[in-house]
């Protein structure tokens, strides 16, 4: 799916589903384009085909917890903010 930089994505990253729903459903109520991923490695993916405006980001995930991804989000070029 491609998404329109311009309407203010967000990506949602969470391992519930419920939680994804309902906030995925919120932000998309306010007018957002939201993209949504389950875990960090495909965060990272994500954000390499489709950089967001924001990312929410659970920190307790399988895999690569969220303090591991935004590490490795903050490491690389395209996304690292100074």
């Amino acid at each position: 799916m491609t998404y329109d930089q311009d309407k203010n994505l967000i990506l949602v990253v969470d391992d519930t589903p419920t939680n994804l729903s309902v906030i995925s459903q919120a932000l998309h109520n306010a007018g957002f384009t939201v993209a949504v991923e389950t875990d960090g490695e495909s965060a990272i993916e994500q954000v390499n085909y489709n950089q967001p405006d924001l990312i929410l980001l659970d920190v307790m995930m399988p895999g690569i917890d969220g303090f591991e991804t935004c590490k490795r989000l903050k490491a690389t070029g395209q996304t690292h903010l100074n």
